[in-house]
């Protein structure tokens, strides 16, 4: 399952690039695009329904505290600097220096499928009226248990963001940054990305699996009510994550892998149906 998203990135099949004559846009690559609700949307069928929660766990959820962007295993930025960025970079590409290189303002991955996904840098404009925004890409090294290549993506004014990408082949996941709470699960299996200050309360779940990302969830509240602010309350563990809404009161889930999907769980199942919050998988 893809979203489209429009970087200035390129892939080439180094097997057929002759063939090609050239590499083509990222836009024809699969990319899971976790910071715009629309386009996600569609790619999951069926609503779920949410199943009811016990009180004594609901309270218990309401009173841990929360895990915020800021909290240990948010997804880090590699440094604040653009330098020491660099610098590190280099340590993290000289480390994977078979798959993962650099040549001037080009970074490169190789995938097993003989897929490269090529990023390049896109220095700022020189005219100070220009509404353009320079782009710098970044090595950050690999996460989850399927080992995925992490790409900073850094602005000179926008919130930066990252491009997980699977060491298989060149499908790819964009992890926004700035206010979302981006959290692997314990098992690195799980990727959850939420945006709590939202009044929609995106959330987001993508398996990182071993062949290629695969999106399993997708929450959001309706345009009539607001169903934030809300707030991320960790991972208990591989299979289960707690959220908190607060649109009015506070509204406590437990998220749990129902077989191989996920459901929430709350007290009160018909608050959910009253905010308009619908969850998809």
């Amino acid at each position: 399952m893809s979203v489209l998203r429009r970087v200035a990135v390129t892939l080439c099949c180094a097997a057929s690039v002759a063939a090609l004559a050239g590499e083509y846009r990222f836009e024809g690559a699969d990319v899971i695009d976790l910071s715009i609700y629309d386009p996600l949307a569609p790619l999951l069928k069926s609503v779920v329904e949410p199943k009811s929660l016990d009180r004594n766990i609901a309270k218990g959820i309401i009173a841990a505290a929360e895990v915020s962007n800021e909290a240990p295993g948010q997804l880090p930025m590699i440094d604040a600097t653009d330098k020491k960025a660099r610098v590190l970079e280099q340590k993290q590409i000289a480390a994977e220096s078979a798959v993962v290189q650099r040549h001037g303002e080009t970074l490169t991955i190789k995938t097993s499928s003989g897929h490269d996904v090529v990023f390049r840098d896109r220095p700022p404009p020189k005219s100070q009226d220009s509404d353009a925004d320079g782009e710098m890409f970044v090595y950050a090294g690999r996460v989850g248990a399927a080992r995925y290549h992490r790409i900073e993506e850094r602005f000179q004014h926008d919130a930066p963001g990252s491009y997980l990408v699977s060491p298989a082949d060149d499908q790819t996941v964009f992890v926004p940054n700035g206010s979302y709470v981006e959290q692997i699960s314990p098992d690195g299996k799980w990727l959850l990305s939420m945006s709590p200050g939202d009044t929609h309360v995106l959330l987001v779940v993508v398996e990182l699996a071993a062949d290629a990302p695969k999106l399993a969830l997708v929450c959001r509240g309706g345009e009539a009510k607001y169903a934030g602010p809300g707030m991320f309350k960790g991972w208990r563990d591989g299979s289960t994550f707690d959220v908190v809404l607060n649109p009015t009161i506070s509204i406590p889930l437990r998220f749990s892998l129902d077989g191989e999907a996920w459901r929430p769980a709350t007290p009160d199942p018909l608050a959910l149906t009253r905010l308009g919050y619908v969850c998809k998988r």
